[in-house]
């Protein structure tokens, strides 16, 4: 858990530094940040815990195990689906639009912000819940 919430915080500060290059982009990556929040809090709402023989576990609602889904796999498949035109592109000879359509592609941003907070922001709900349950139990 410790691990994901240093590994995504570090990428989040890294992408809003890289913001900065394209200004507007702060715009898409608040609606991310936005959205994200909203996944979170609903999540935190509805998750199921269940302490069994000492241990947690934990399991959120459906529906925003389908969304982190869906949203992961549909940008994975749609950059797949990009690149492959940018390389038949690029071998035609128009390398110049390679870099630009990486860096101001905001639904990537906003995609990936969701994920982000979503996934930080539970880990701290689940650590913060463990060393609770840590304490009761000792």
């Amino acid at each position: 858990m410790l691990f994901r919430i240093i590994l995504f915080s570090g990428i989040f500060v890294f992408l809003l530094t890289m913001s900065a290059l394209h200004p507007l982009s702060y715009f898409y990556d608040l609606i991310g940040i936005a959205l994200g929040l909203i996944l979170t809090v609903y999540a935190l709402k509805h998750v199921s815990i269940e302490n069994r023989g000492g241990v947690l576990y934990f399991r959120t609602h459906l529906w925003v195990e389908l969304i982190v889904l869906f949203l992961f796999l549909y940008r994975f498949l749609y950059r797949i689906a990009e690149i492959g035109q940018l390389q038949t592109a690029v071998s035609d000879g128009g390398s110049a639009a390679y870099g630009a359509l990486f860096a101001q592609d905001p639904a990537t941003m906003i995609g990936f912000f969701v994920l982000a907070v979503y996934y930080v922001g539970f880990s701290f709900f689940v650590l913060k819940k463990g060393r609770t349950e840590e304490k009761r139990s000792a």
